[in-house]
């Protein structure tokens, strides 16, 4: 005769935990997840590295037309440039087999031809985006001097595009702004815009 089955409590709480979705990640007030890639030219760059700087992490696609506008406005490039002391790395998580890759060579002169001069990075498993919970090219990160995620969201107010550029809210800006002047980022999070990254 075949004995009943029985489970401990412990048993059953770890079950329920593997049935219940982690909580997102890249949530503002929590550590950022760290990670280790390497740049265009096969350099190894790690968050770790800029311990004690404020970080602005964007994920980018060139293929994709909201990074492409964003890069031929200068968008990214004039705030790396206005916010000296800050780190800019953007993080390409496209998966090897869409479509929308880009190999690091291809990648590098796309970012010459649009004037791009900060580090990006290539997370060809999509790990770390899937770590921050990345959803869109460009999906904008700001990571405090101490490691805490002080913004998640979107770069501006005007996902078509069609505002004048004085007429627009640069969430990061404003966010780098308040960082430089000790004041509290505010908003904290928005909602990213632009293409799904493609895992």
């Amino acid at each position: 005769m075949r004995k009943p089955m029985t489970f401990t409590v412990a048993a059953l709480a770890a079950a329920l935990l593997a049935a219940t979705p982690a909580l997102a990640a890249g949530t503002v007030g929590d550590p950022a997840p760290a990670f280790s890639l390497q740049d265009l030219d096969g350099g190894s760059h790690s968050l770790a590295d800029y311990r004690g700087k404020v970080v602005v992490l964007e994920w980018i696609n060139p293929n994709c037309p909201f990074s492409d506008r964003h890069a031929r406005e200068k968008t990214m490039t004039t705030l790396h440039h206005k916010y000296g002391d800050v780190v800019w790395l953007a993080i390409n998580s496209t998966n090897p087999d869409s479509r929308d890759y880009l190999p690091p060579a291809k990648h590098a002169a796309w970012a010459e031809k649009r004037g791009i001069d900060y580090t990006i990075l290539h997370d060809e498993s999509g790990r770390v985006g899937k770590a921050y919970d990345a959803k869109t090219t460009p999906h904008m990160f700001i990571v405090e001097a101490d490691g805490v995620i002080a913004y998640n969201g979107a770069i501006d107010d005007d996902p078509p595009g069609r505002k004048a550029e004085d007429a627009r809210t640069n969430y990061v800006d404003d966010g780098l702004r308040a960082e430089q002047s000790g004041a509290p980022v505010s908003p904290t999070t928005t909602k990213p815009y632009g293409c799904s990254i493609k895992y």
